[in-house]
């Protein structure tokens, strides 16, 4: 068997992008009673430190890593999570990109975005949907067509013989009875095994995440909370997805050795730094043949860029009236299609703040 190299890892690690964005859809299974407590040998802390991918770029190449920094620099609005909205006749509004984990050096609001909270009058965030984990199960019990499979196919039909044993031992780890993940669609248990143990752990003891606390802080001042997408939207998006891409992408997690750890530690460090548009151009230019492929289109097209125009459409209104604060995933802010983008061709002027 040939070693596994940054290479290989960077070429798996394009359809990982999708991963960013399945945070908010895992973080309403955790809730969920098909998600059990994790076992309490496997509640390792150790298990959320992955190794940052760009920096062994950096490393072992240091003339590819420069070129990935001078493509990242040409990425419109590819700096920069935290941005003031303002237009003529219209009070201020603010734009914060977040990325939807637990982890503490993530999901601890700052005081700049409080007092941005304090200013406006009205919270925005992705969806309201699962800060209700029974109006979520019941919605989701509603969809299952779209998260269970059907036709007496089960999960192992479409895994590799060799790889079995490694998904049961992913499944376990976090709770799910392989047979109850068996029945389940493929791209339900990569969204379930891509999230580390312990954020997991971290969810089931009741640790939100940072869209979250954004909306609980803001509750607790007393404003207006409204979102932007539904439960029933979202998971469409996801089974809009070709199955043969979320099978290929549940056998690369599996096939890889800390590919998801590595993956969330790399993005957590990018997004924690202003910078998650380093976060194609650093596929590009390690995995171009991967990065043409249709599952990167498709988790592109479906995840980001179709999702952009629809949340600009829905937030404007709120934006007219002003006086706004809308906390929407990281990487819907930046690029041509991004969300700053979109609206400064509206003639909004946004002016980056952090």
């Amino acid at each position: 068997m040939r070693a596994v190299t940054l290479e290989m890892v960077c070429e798996r690690f394009l359809l990982a992008i999708g991963l960013f964005k399945l945070f908010l859809v895992a973080m309403f299974f955790a809730s969920f009673s098909f998600i059990g407590s994790v076992p309490a040998q496997t509640q390792d802390a150790g298990n959320c430190k992955g190794s940052d991918l760009l920096e062994k770029l950096k490393l072992e190449d240091n003339a590819s890593y420069q070129a990935v920094l001078a493509e990242a620099a040409k990425i419109k609005n590819g700096s920069g999570n935290f941005w003031l909205i303002e237009k003529d006749g219209q009070e201020k509004s603010y734009l914060f990109g977040t990325m939807h984990m637990t982890d503490p050096a993530i999901s601890t609001l700052s005081d700049e975005i409080k007092s941005a909270i304090n200013k406006s009058d009205t919270v925005v965030i992705e969806s309201t949907d699962a800060l209700d984990p029974a109006a979520a199960q019941q919605a989701m019990g509603k969809l299952a067509h779209l998260t269970l499979l059907t036709g007496g196919k089960t999960l192992r039909d479409f895994i590799r013989d060799d790889l079995e044993a490694k998904l049961e031992a992913e499944v376990t780890a976090r709770g799910l009875p392989m047979l109850l993940a068996d029945r389940m669609q493929p791209w339900v248990v990569s969204t379930t095994i891509s999230l580390p143990v312990c954020e997991l752990v971290r969810k089931q003891s009741s640790k939100k995440v940072l869209d979250a606390e954004v909306a609980a802080y803001g509750q607790e001042q007393g404003k207006d909370l409204r979102g932007l997408e539904s439960i029933a939207e979202q998971l469409s998006a996801m089974a809009a997805i070709p199955h043969e891409v979320h099978v290929s992408s549940l056998h690369q997690i599996l096939e890889v050795e800390g590919l998801a750890v590595d993956s969330i530690e790399t993005m957590k460090n990018l997004y924690l730094r202003g910078e998650v548009g380093l976060v194609v151009p650093l596929m590009k230019h390690i995995a171009p043949e991967s990065y043409a492929g249709e599952g990167a289109t498709k988790f592109q097209e479906i995840l980001v860029e179709q999702r952009n125009s629809v949340m600009v459409e829905r937030v404007t209104p709120y934006l007219q009236q002003g006086s706004t604060f809308v906390a929407v995933g990281a990487l819907h802010l930046s690029g041509e299609t991004g969300i700053v983008n979109q609206l400064e061709k509206q003639g909004y002027k946004l002016t980056r703040l952090d």
